[in-house]
């Protein structure tokens, strides 16, 4: 990173945009909504993001389109200003994960990819790939997971959970990589992202009851966890899982001190305080004037907004009570 000048423009852009991040009272505005319609016209007064959701109609599919292209939109504006690759190219790496995962399930189900998911590269170009229909260019660490891809499927044709592991080990090792070049506090961050993500696969692969060679697809060598303790919780019990995330110094990912149940209700509340974890470690530089520590903190702030709101919009859409949806709900970044 070149210096704390190269991001006194980011910063302001942040100063500014942040008015349109979630806050608690948002939130539960949100929650007492008597139906979707009534969310919606709560959304249109969210600064900026707000004016996305005016008049549209409300359907999943236009609720799921407006949040991925705002969020896109501006995670593509920073990478494209001075010293704002790296910050931003950990969210430029789950778009093209995304991308990937959704290019090669089309290809597998045989059906024509109608419509193209953000990210830094045409998806068409993957679908060519897979089909032997010419040459295409990608850089290395990307091909080189095409191709890993490829030999997947021509072994095993339907393993669809494979495919997910394979793109979502090249966007980790993309945020090893990344966090090298970030320094400082961002990298401890993104080396805590990649052992949450590690044992969120490990745990939805031991529910799913998935093979060990399955999860090895996840892996790749670094110097935070080793082979042999991701895989080990596929196999030790369900009581001592409480002692093994202790060991490893992460017992508080648990909603129940000492207790682990292995359903997916209690997966997705260990994913949620994940998530608020991560959060609340970006908190603490979100006022600083300098670095890119209150940029990167905004940009992940953002993402939990998405989250949440797909969680709230949908959950509205089908009627779901206040109560269940509050319970899903990650930590806003301005408390």
């Amino acid at each position: 990173m070149n210096g704390e000048r190269d991001y006194t423009y980011l910063v302001g852009r942040v100063r500014v945009l942040e008015r349109s991040l979630l806050t608690p009272r948002t939130l539960d505005a949100l929650l007492r909504a008597e139906d979707l319609d009534q969310a919606l016209r709560i959304m249109a007064e969210v600064p900026y993001l707000g004016e996305a959701f005016q008049g549209i109609v409300p359907s999943l599919q236009n609720i799921d389109k407006i949040l991925t292209e705002h969020f896109f939109g501006i995670v593509s504006d920073f990478t494209k200003q001075k010293g704002g690759a790296d910050v931003a190219g950990f969210f430029l790496l789950e778009f093209d994960a995304t991308a990937l995962k959704l290019a090669v399930k089309h290809f597998m189900a045989k059906k024509p990819l109608e419509k193209v998911y953000p990210a830094s590269f045409d998806m068409r170009k993957i679908v060519r790939f897979f089909s032997g229909e010419g040459s295409e260019y990608f850089p290395e660490d990307f091909a080189q997971t095409l191709r890993e891809i490829q030999e997947l499927l021509e072994t095993q044709p339907g393993n669809a959970q494979g495919v997910e592991f394979l793109c979502d080990r090249f966007f980790l090792k993309g945020t090893y990589s990344l966090a090298n070049r970030l320094g400082g506090p961002l990298r401890k961050w993104c080396h805590l992202y990649i052992i949450f993500a590690y044992l969120r696969g490990a745990l939805r692969a031991r529910y799913q009851e998935r093979k060990p060679d399955t999860l090895r697809l996840l892996y790749f060598d670094n110097s935070l966890l080793e082979e042999r303790e991701l895989l080990e919780f596929l196999v030790i019990s369900d009581e001592k899982i409480p002692e093994y995330l202790e060991h490893l110094g992460f017992a508080f990912v648990l909603p129940e001190t000492g207790i682990f149940r292995n359903d997916p209700y209690y997966l997705a509340e260990i994913e949620r305080k994940m998530d608020n974890y991560l959060l609340s470690s970006l908190r603490q530089y979100r006022w600083e004037a300098f670095g890119p520590e209150p940029v990167f903190g905004f940009l992940f702030a953002k993402s939990i907004d998405v989250k949440n709101l797909r969680i709230l919009l949908k959950g509205k859409y089908f009627g779901l009570e206040a109560d269940i949806l509050r319970k899903k709900l990650r930590e806003c970044y301005y408390e």
